[in-house]
């Protein structure tokens, strides 16, 4: 037996028999169970309107039989609609009367398909402030998102998932644009992002992959017990348990779906992956508790070969760079924003406006399951001047002071960089790279 497996073995021993002895504590519940409802990769010739309809419904069925039928008001004030509509896929053509205007050419989008890939536990609610954003400045283009093998219904149905399903359902996604779309743009948030360079990375010929766009990219976990939830998963069922009422999300992280990402960021953990011969744009917080935020930098400077790409680094408390030299093209900024009571840059926060009304500052989710005990997490639900940050922060803040992140300050100049980076992929007349 090699050195490294004998340590592996030796962890597993140790840590099998307080796994066995927890998971008896947990009683399983209508949606920390298998809905019977599951989304699945869509058929590969399935028109993507169809897909949307049927996913929709399917989402629907779900949830009225699990959540609306057994609970009174299973997600505050939100109706079933309004959660169906928030977690299930979209497909947005261009803006006829908008495109017209502003002249029906690439340089607005036409003949362009943004793919938005969300992230795991999430829903592609997570991808509309850029999605909105982008349609703006692009009106003629055409915006498909997909929703995630295991994800819209309930975190019981991440148990038994695997990552090529999700991988299944991404190519879908980028097969499922109609053949005038000249050029796709995949926009990827943690998950996605890797999702999307698992795809990318198998069809480099594909001349319509025009750029890609991984936000938090999830290429590694932050854990350095990830290694162990393939083997954790056939005795313990959850990495934790949330009270599941955020309307686009699950609060509950299922092990096997842990299991399944690591497996599916192997490539990019063991350096194997192929250089990016695409333009890619990238934004990372130096504070990230999700997601490793240095391999993502040493992906960006060390394989992404195109002259095209921007990494947005959001530095935070952890000055990881201080010890780990950047390349070049990488945009420093600073996370705190004092104007928004933003200590630093959460994971979960790149993705949303600040006045976004379910995840903004003044939002109807508020992050603090951080804190177990009563007082301090009733502060942080209800205090007028908690701040926003990472988890990293958590500790040296008062009890209850600290909301994690669920909105980006910098958002607009995201966007704004973003944008040109894409007119620059697109060749715009007058746009080079920075």
């Amino acid at each position: 037996m090699s050195a490294n497996n004998l340590v592996r073995s030796t962890l597993i021993a140790i840590t099998f028999p307080a796994i066995f002895a927890l998971s008896g504590c947990f009683s399983e519940d209508q949606q920390h169970s298998p809905s019977g409802f599951a989304i699945g990769p869509p058929p590969a010739n399935e028109p993507f309107d169809d897909y949307v309809s049927k996913t929709s419904q399917q989402i629907r069925t779900a949830l009225k039989a699990t959540r609306f039928d057994r609970e009174k008001a299973p997600f505050g004030k939100y109706t079933l609609d309004q959660v169906v509509s928030m977690r299930a896929p979209f497909a947005i053509g261009p803006d006829k009367d908008a495109c017209e205007i502003v002249g029906n050419d690439q340089a607005h989008g036409k003949d362009v398909g943004f793919l938005l890939v969300h992230g795991l536990t999430d829903s592609p609610f997570l991808m509309t402030d850029i999605r909105d954003t982008l349609q703006s400045k692009f009106p003629c283009a055409t915006f498909h998102a997909v929703l995630l093998p295991g994800h819209g219904t309930v975190p019981g149905d991440l148990l038994n998932v695997q990552y090529q399903e999700w991988i299944e359902t991404v190519r879908y996604g980028m097969d499922g644009f109609s053949s005038d779309i000249d050029h796709i743009i995949a926009i990827g948030y943690s998950t996605g992002a890797t999702l999307i360079g698992r795809e990318f990375d198998s069809r480099r010929r594909d001349h319509r992959m025009t750029a890609m766009v991984l936000l938090s990219p999830g290429f590694a976990a932050k854990s350095e017990q990830a290694w162990l939830s393939p083997y954790v998963r056939h005795v313990k069922s959850w990495v934790g348990k949330g009270e599941n009422s955020d309307a686009a999300k699950y609060d509950s992280m299922a092990m096997n779906a842990a299991a399944e990402f690591h497996l599916l960021t192997e490539p990019y953990r063991d350096g194997t992956m192929d250089a990016f011969d695409i333009p890619v744009f990238m934004a990372v917080s130096s504070d990230d508790q999700t997601i490793n935020p240095l391999v993502a930098a040493d992906f960006f400077c060390n394989k992404v070969s195109a002259n095209n790409k921007r990494l947005i680094w959001y530095q935070g408390e952890d000055h990881l760079i201080d010890e780990h030299q950047l390349c070049d093209k990488v945009d420093i900024v600073a996370s705190a924003a004092p104007e928004w009571r933003t200590l630093n840059h959460a994971h979960t926060a790149i993705t949303m406006r600040p006045d976004n009304p379910h995840y903004g500052m003044d939002g109807i989710i508020r992050r603090c399951d951080h804190y177990d005990e009563q007082s301090p997490n009733s502060k942080c639900q209800t205090s007028s001047d908690v701040v926003y940050g990472e988890l990293n922060l958590a500790g040296s803040a008062s009890p209850g002071s600290l909301r994690r992140g669920t909105f980006n300050p910098d958002f607009v100049s995201m966007l704004d960089k973003m944008t040109h980076f894409i007119e620059v992929s697109l060749n715009v007349p007058g746009k080079t790279a920075d």
